[in-house]
């Protein structure tokens, strides 16, 4: 019973332990539609729709999007999730397949705004993005119809009218953070339909009057210098009354172990504080453990008072699974551990999920 109440205590400790992972909702801040044409005279800068796909006299249009106001996000965060939010407004095709691609230059929104279904466009005003112009007149992409990354960053089937959610997989939250690291290299994504059709498909803009229907850009990140959040007790289900605590804060990481010794007596480590920078899942880490005299709730070891005890070998295969092999005065012990509980408002998905997700 003592053991029960003791491991009840620590994970109640847990998970009322302040919240480590953010999520912060982004406006767009330009948007644009790209018509098909020789010499970019029509644009949508100020319209309330962009577009997608080949219209029914097989014009390719291309939509441009872009988020430059990060300064919500910490400089120092590390994206662990990102999704774009549309909403598609109109369409006149079967379903259809829409890549999201980073762009690689700068472009402009102008004050240009399209008539009745806004499908034709406006004539292109000073600034705006065009077929031919990143910025009508006189800057020109590289390539007719933007310049961007061939591989996309995310793929997504359209189909009928209503909310579309771009993401989350890890080529979106590269770009984020690729943009957080280098704010003069945020250009947006170019939305690309299947183009070897008709597959003409509307999503509204930022200046959409009704703000629900606007695009939204939707960004999870940690402080804790890994995209992965292991926070928790860890145990391993084949040995009684012992485990790990890990804690990632914004100053490093920290874990805790408590068990018995080869004579059956009380046996509490813990780790030096350290910073990781490049976790990855399945290639194990060391920390350095210490032990000292046992201590009180109200009268710690003081740190003064810790030596080294060995060494802690870590390595999480997945968020909920690891293995953790302990190295000292005492026989070496592996544990193939479990993770039992979280901490509320942290962060972990493995690949596969973010995968799964995406698809």
């Amino acid at each position: 019973m003592l053991k029960q109440k003791f491991l009840l205590a620590l994970i109640t400790f847990l998970v009322c332990q302040p919240v480590l992972a953010s999520t912060t909702l982004l406006q767009a801040t330009q948007d644009n539609t790209l018509y098909e044409s020789t010499n970019g005279l029509r644009s949508n800068g100020s319209g309330q729709h962009m577009f997608v796909g080949v219209t029914l006299e097989l014009l390719t249009r291309r939509a441009v999007i872009a988020f430059e106001d990060l300064d919500s996000i910490p400089s120092d965060a590390t994206i662990t999730s990102v999704k774009l939010h549309l909403t598609l407004s109109k369409e006149n095709s079967d379903a259809t397949i829409v890549e999201l691609h980073r762009l690689t230059t700068s472009w402009g929104e102008g004050a240009s705004v399209a008539s009745e279904e806004e499908g034709r466009g406006a004539n292109s005003e000073n600034g705006d993005a065009t077929w031919v112009h990143r910025m009508y007149p006189n800057l020109l992409w590289s390539n007719h119809g933007g310049d961007f990354l061939p591989s996309p960053s995310a793929i997504l089937a359209v189909d009928a009218v209503g909310q579309y959610t771009f993401g989350p997989t890890i080529d979106m939250a590269a770009d984020v953070q690729h943009w957080l690291r280098n704010p003069d290299e945020n250009f947006g994504w170019i939305l690309i339909a299947g183009e070897n059709s008709r597959t003409s498909k509307r999503f509204d803009t930022r200046e959409n009057e009704i703000k629900s229907l606007r695009p939204v850009l939707e960004v999870s990140y940690t402080t804790t210098g890994t995209p992965f959040d292991f926070s928790g007790p860890w145990f391993d289900p084949s040995l009684d009354g012992e485990g790990y605590l890990v804690f990632q804060t914004p100053a490093g990481w920290l874990i805790y172990y408590f068990g018995y010794s080869s004579e059956g007596t009380f046996l509490w480590l813990v780790s030096d504080l350290v910073m990781l920078e490049d976790l990855v899942p399945g290639k194990p880490f060391d920390l350095r453990m210490l032990i000292g005299e046992p201590g009180t709730w109200t009268s710690p070891t003081p740190s003064t008072g810790l030596k080294t005890y060995g060494t802690l070998s870590v390595a999480f295969d997945t968020c909920t699974t690891g293995q953790f092999v302990l190295k000292g005065l005492e026989p070496d012990k592996t544990s193939n551990v479990i993770k039992i509980v979280g901490v509320d408002g942290t962060i972990c998905v493995d690949q596969e999920e973010i995968e799964g997700q995406a698809q």
